[in-house]
């Protein structure tokens, strides 16, 4: 049985009770109008990036649904991190992020593999998108945790870590378990994101920022005019921001007194 919108708009309109004849023709009339424009079902189509199809009597596929949805939370977090801080550290992630991305399209176009399904999920399936996007993600902040440490708590690191991975892993697995992919394209995925995440580090901070395309960049009059910054010489940022507000709390408290 086809499912058509107009036709069955059409027959509520037609179904109606009539509250008045002229009040109902207009009625009827405005009804049509609107599903004249209404497109067929046949040629309708969801957005794949947040359409997620899963087994309604299966408790954890439902919960891997939202899981296997990170990437989408993960990229408003960071552009939400972008905006507030105007930092190139989380901006330079994000490019990481999105070359990352452009790599594994190339890579689906290279191998053409198909999903294990035909009816889930859109384009080939080698290597998996969401299991790249994560282990680039993970393996930056990992990066960052202990190589560019940026919190005074030894703790911070180890939890954030372990934290960020456990994300990843459960990611990766919704993809297997939601029958998106299979547990090779999922594991290329991981393993390309992994060595992308590693050579990006390595070319922006072994390579640009020694040559100094950051310090070039924040001092031009444009970055200056917008406040862009670049904390990636300072070992807690939360910790610097913290003293800069309790010196300008004590600097405005003295100017009161005065």
């Amino acid at each position: 049985m086809s499912f058509d919108p107009a036709a069955i708009l059409r027959h509520r309109t037609n179904a109606m009770p009539a509250p008045g004849t002229g009040q109902a023709e207009d009625i009827r009339h405005a009804a049509e109008q609107i599903a004249s424009k209404i497109p067929p079902h046949h040629t309708l189509t969801s957005l794949s990036i947040t359409h997620v199809q899963f087994a309604q009597d299966d408790i954890l596929s439902k919960l891997f649904a939202y899981v296997t949805l990170s990437p989408l939370a993960i990229l408003c977090g960071y552009v939400a991190v972008v905006i507030t801080s105007r930092d190139l550290k989380p901006a330079v992630m994000l490019a990481g992020q999105l070359v990352n991305e452009l790599v594994n399209l190339i890579l689906k176009r290279l191998v053409k593999q198909a999903r294990p399904t035909e009816y889930l999920g859109n384009g080939y399936g080698m290597p998996s998108s969401h299991s790249q996007f994560m282990a680039y993600f993970a393996t930056y902040i990992v990066i960052l945790m202990y190589r560019r440490s940026i919190a005074s708590e030894p703790l911070v690191p180890h939890t954030v870590s372990a934290v960020v991975v456990l994300w990843s892993a459960l990611v990766v697995y919704s993809r297997v378990h939601l029958y998106y992919h299979t547990w090779q394209q999922v594991v290329a995925g991981t393993i390309c994101g992994f060595f992308f995440a590693i050579i990006y580090y390595k070319a922006v901070n072994g390579v640009l920022r020694s040559k100094g395309l950051f310090d070039w960049i924040v001092d031009h009059p444009l970055a200056r005019h917008f406040h862009i910054r670049d904390t990636d010489s300072i070992h807690d940022v939360a910790k610097f921001d913290w003293e800069m507000w309790q010196q300008y709390r004590r600097t405005t408290a003295q100017a009161k007194n005065q």
